[in-house]
């Protein structure tokens, strides 16, 4: 799930223009300062990478991640599974 703060938005876009799965839209309406706010069109697209959440230059995007969602089986994810299945590599 991605949560957009509609108040601390302010239109740069840059979500937009960052998320290689083309997640995001922009909205043909105008809020109340006057900006077309992004909005997540194709959630089902987002694989959770987060560059939407850190390029957000006002922390208006949070990508909400699951809890230990790296310790999953089906991952697809390179990280070292020794080290994330808590198995010790001696």
């Amino acid at each position: 799930m991605i949560i957009i703060d509609e108040n601390l938005c302010k239109g740069c876009h840059l979500c937009l223009f960052m998320c290689h799965a083309n997640v995001y839209a922009i909205s043909s309406e105008i809020n109340k300062k006057g900006v077309q706010l992004p909005f997540v069109k194709f959630e089902e697209r987002c694989n959770k990478c987060g560059t939407c959440e850190v390029v957000c230059p006002d922390q208006a995007i949070t990508v909400d991640l699951p809890e230990n969602w790296w310790m999953n089986d089906d991952n697809n994810h390179n990280f070292n599974p020794k080290f994330t299945k808590g198995k010790s590599g001696c």
